[in-house]
């Protein structure tokens, strides 16, 4: 039945009993609680104690949802329980009911701990009450679980903004610094001793950039990929991407949010990789022109001095003949430039003593440099490097004529030589740069300097120093080439009004190769012993060139089989014997190398000499198991029948032996 006065209280359903312990001594007024508790539904099961003794030990031995207690009892409380309960385990619910509790007695239950208490002549209220406070410890619960878990997430992200490899960092609408962290001081490279900016708009190059960021934020509520130049407390300039959000915070409104990443080193390997795809795209362009333009040159250098031998005793005749072969020489140094600078030059290369070189140079400096030019050397002991000589000694020369151009005041020109070990790191910024250890080989000037613009093009051909001199156009282009054919690089360091410096790295040779003996070279052969009458295989696609290089050697007495391409000259041979073979490396059908090798199946130990104006195709030829010789291009018709002598001598001095 409803007792008169109260409504059938609202208890919530659940799956599972609740876990209750019972404490009463009066079976009476346990049968009022569980009675009551059953009327309004609650789903429960109890376990009933009367003393302190079994009080406490249900208490320690099972686990409950809360806990009813009468207040009084022989020689103990249930202010005692409390206490014990709120000892072992203080999130379990204490209700107590008691027959009469004054409000005294009332308010100091509930400041001790007591949960609630329902009088004994109301006890409907304590399936209400036991409901509310079971939902209490609920939520208690959730409460303390959802605080650990924002703490836990405090943490985690306390831990991800101060070890991210970004710069994170707040700031007011002005700019102004709220927070920052340790990432943003590393890559600003702030010390304990700097000042740090007050703001923002303090460390961009350009303040007006930080206004326009700030603008495009306000109006988009945030802004990616942003970039921009930033300069560190130290003077350093940096580039940075910048992501950029808004934020609705009431304490700091118009305050953003800033993440930082420093791209200097991704775009100074940029930079590097555009300028050697530049410098390499120049270079095929410059290596095409010069190959095509080296078999011109060298039909004209080959018939005026076929003119000149032949119209010897006429001076005028001889005269213009002469000033053709001038021209055409200068046009094959500048051929030689292109070559160089394209890096298909050819190459001798020998162990070299950097030091020997810089200080054999010297004495010519002190012919060509003015006196208000002071020269100064300085040397370090340098493990040998493999170098053409004659290339180290021309890269040197340009260096400094040009140091010599930039000082029209004079001032002081130094020469120095030092080792230096590459690593990882500094490899990173520089591409197709191998770690490992290099001679260095610097130029310094204290002239006029050069701006950013001119560093960027200094190595492009005839930039620039053509207005200078003539001959000049590709000076430093010849230097750039010249140290990349060797496998070494060269940078360049320069202000306006501070003078320059270049500084160009050569790899080591390893010492086995350095210890490598030299062969001596065999003298050159006087033209008065350059006649012959052997017979001669010449294969060349250029007509000029093969008809020059023909009547040369008709000349001499020998017996030519002239050929347009490879598969020309092995018809040739179907009937004929050669003493040697003289091969173009690039020729149509067939090219030298292929040709090379069927002429050696059928004659053993044939000599070839092979003629290119292209360091990478004499390489090409390296395996075919021949006697080979090569002649650069343009060449000589002296030069021609020099080598084919010492060539044809040499296989009579071998077959001999």
């Amino acid at each position: 039945m409803i007792e008169e006065g109260f409504a059938k209280p609202s208890v919530r359903r659940r799956n599972t009993p609740l876990r209750l312990l019972i404490v009463e001594d009066s079976p009476e007024d346990l049968a009022l609680v569980t009675l009551e508790l059953a009327r309004a539904g609650v789903l429960y099961v109890h376990k009933h104690v009367e003393n302190k003794r079994q009080f406490e030990q249900a208490f320690a031995s099972g686990s409950f949802d809360a806990v009813i207690s009468d207040y009084r009892f022989p020689g103990w409380t249930g202010m005692d329980a409390l206490v014990h309960v709120r000892l072992v385990d203080p999130e379990v619910p204490f209700l107590l009911v008691t027959g009469n509790l004054g409000d005294e007695a009332a308010v100091d239950c509930i400041k001790r701990g007591v949960d609630d208490y329902i009088l004994k002549d109301h006890l409907s209220r304590l399936p209400v009450a036991l409901e509310r406070v079971i939902a209490d410890r609920a939520l208690r619960r959730e409460h303390i679980a959802s605080q650990e878990a924002l703490h836990r997430s405090e943490v985690r992200n306390r831990d991800l903004v101060q070890h991210s490899i970004y710069g994170i960092c707040r700031a007011n609408a002005d700019g102004t610094f709220i927070d920052s962290n340790p990432a943003l001081q590393r890559i600003l490279n702030l010390q304990p001793k700097d000042r740090k900016p007050a703001g923002v708009q303090e460390i961009f190059r350009f303040p007006e950039q930080f206004v326009q960021l700030m603008s495009s934020c306000r109006e988009f509520g945030q802004l990616h990929g942003a970039e921009a130049e930033w300069r560190r407390p130290d003077g350093g300039l940096l580039a940075v991407r910048l992501h950029l959000r808004s934020l609705a915070a009431p304490d700091a409104p118009g305050s953003v949010e800033i993440i930082v990443e420093d791209v200097t080193e991704l775009r100074a390997m940029e930079r590097q990789l555009r300028q050697s795809q530049k410098f390499e795209a120049i270079g095929q362009l410059a290596g095409g022109i010069a190959h095509d333009f080296n078999n011109v040159i060298g039909a004209i250098l080959g018939w005026a001095e076929l003119g000149i031998d032949q119209h010897g005793d006429n001076p005028q005749v001889v005269e213009r003949f002469t000033r053709i072969r001038e021209q055409a020489d200068r046009a094959a140094t500048l051929t030689r430039e292109l070559l160089a600078y394209a890096r298909r030059q050819v190459l001798q290369p020998r162990a070299v003593d950097l030091n020997a070189i810089a200080t054999g140079i010297t004495g010519f400096l002190d012919k060509v440099l003015p006196k208000n030019i002071e020269l100064k050397l300085l040397t370090t002991p340098i493990e040998p490097i493999k170098a053409d000589p004659s290339q180290l000694e021309h890269v040197l020369m340009n260096l400094c004529l040009h140091a010599r151009d930039m000082m029209p005041s004079g001032g002081l020109l130094r020469i120095e030589t030092e080792l230096a070990e590459l690593d990882d790191t500094f490899c990173r910024f520089y591409p197709y740069v191998a770690p490992g250890p290099y001679a260095v080989l610097s130029v310094a000037d204290t002239g006029i300097g050069m701006d950013s613009e001119t560093r960027e093009q200094i190595f492009e051909p005839f930039f620039g120093e053509s207005a200078k001199g003539a001959g000049r156009g590709m000076a430093m282009a010849t230097v750039y080439g010249i140290v990349k054919q060797h496998g070494g690089f060269i940078h360049v360091y320069s202000e306006p009004g501070q003078g320059s410096l270049f500084r160009a790295y050569f790899p080591l040779m390893e010492h086995s190769a350095a210890a490598a003996p030299q062969g001596t070279a065999r003298p050159a052969s006087p033209l008065s012993t350059t006649h012959g009458s052997e017979t001669i295989l010449l294969a060349e696609d250029h007509e000029s060139i093969r008809e020059m290089a023909r009547h040369t050697l008709l000349s001499l007495g020998y017996r030519v089989l002239a050929a347009a391409d490879g598969e020309e000259a092995l018809q040739l041979c179907q009937n004929e014997t050669p003493d040697m073979a003289i091969l173009d490396v690039i020729m149509p059908k067939m090219g030298g190398p292929a040709t090379a090798a069927t002429l050696v199946k059928r004659f053993a130990q044939l000599p070839i000499l092979f003629t290119s104006g292209y360091s990478q195709e004499n390489h090409s030829v390296a395996g075919v198991n021949v006697a080979e010789h090569y002649l650069q291009k343009p060449y000589s018709p002296t030069a021609l029948a020099r080598l084919v002598r010492e060539v044809l001598d040499h296989k009579i001095v071998s077959t001999a032996a």
